[in-house]
């Protein structure tokens, strides 16, 4: 039996490329006995042509986590609903994921492939998910977990001084500029410094990146991160990577809703604030840098995550 991975990222999110990263290091740690095939592929329909022909049906196949379980991102979904139909007598466990789907056409189509596989297994990496894949995809398993990017712990001694400002600027933001523009205006007024910063590498397109080159921008924007008394985002893996670096973080939601219900694992971290409303922000801002100390144990996400994929694969020990 091997192990394929397929459809982790060569593109510029840095949040997916934690995804992968984590994903991969806990299969490593978990079956190092085991062959590991990894698919680094934009398109999954593409991943799935090009190893048709060599899977044998007791192999497991994974496929990346993240968010675009749905139509936001509805190329992902088309690749993940060829992989499935294509192979129909394997075990496909999907990584932690956030489903959110508008239309009803989308929805029915994904069900209906879906609820064909005999051996489908998917994580879903909050409450709302959950229960949205146990009423639409009733013939797959579904375990709650967290993201697995929760299962790392990136802490540092590092000098604080920076507040890290990280906003989206894609489909899913919903924080208007004038909103943004407040933010701003208020550091600028109650801090020495700030720095804009981002969860992407840059605007052009990235792709091919190395596994050297990923824990490279990895590395870089952990250390950002562990250099910043204070982050405020409307990004979920701005707010997951403050978490896993203890640093304090006021966090805006966005357009789905895997930040605020993603934010029910972490949301006895003092130091990692919600923050529903911008009149609330100097009170979020105080109450996540007087949080002390700032404290992560990655334990919980680890276990959660690991027993799974014990149960669904195998122990080695």
């Amino acid at each position: 039996m091997n192990i394929i991975l397929m459809g982790t990222p060569h593109h510029a999110n840095i949040g997916d490329l934690a995804i992968a990263y984590s994903e991969e290091k806990m299969i490593k740690e978990l079956f190092p006995n085991k062959k590991l095939y990894i698919m680094q592929e934009e398109k999954l329909d593409v991943c799935a042509k090009k190893v048709k022909n060599y899977i044998k049906n007791d192999d497991i196949i994974l496929l990346h986590g993240g968010g675009n379980i749905g139509d936001t991102y509805v190329t992902p979904e088309k690749g993940r609903r060829t992989v499935i139909s294509t192979f129909p007598e394997n075990k496909i466990i999907i990584f932690p994921q956030t489903a959110y789907f508008e239309s009803e056409e989308e929805l029915n189509t994904s069900k209906k492939i879906y609820n064909a596989h005999k051996h489908l297994i998917i994580m879903a990496r909050e409450k709302m998910s959950y229960e949205f894949m146990k009423k639409h995809f009733y013939n797959a398993k579904i375990y709650l977990t967290p993201d697995i990017v929760m299962s790392l712990k990136e802490t540092s001694s590092e000098q604080r001084n920076d507040i890290l400002l990280m906003f989206r600027r894609d489909k899913e933001k919903t924080l208007g500029n004038d909103i943004t523009a407040s933010i701003i205006k208020y550091v600028k007024g109650h801090f020495d410094s700030y720095k804009i910063s981002d969860m992407n590498i840059g605007t052009k397109p990235v792709n091919n990146i190395s596994e050297k080159l990923r824990k490279e921008i990895l590395e870089n924007k952990f250390k950002e991160l562990q250099k910043a008394k204070l982050v405020i985002t409307d990004r979920l893996h701005g707010m997951i990577f403050s978490a896993i670096t203890e640093t304090p973080c006021v966090v805006f939601d966005s357009l789905t809703h895997k930040i605020v219900k993603s934010y029910d694992w972490l949301k006895n971290l003092g130091y990692i604030q919600m923050c529903d409303n911008i009149n609330n922000l100097e009170e979020c801002i105080k109450k996540a840098i007087n949080s002390k100390p700032y404290i992560y144990n990655n334990e919980f996400a680890k276990k959660i995550i690991r027993d799974i994929l014990i149960k669904e694969i195998g122990d080695e020990n």
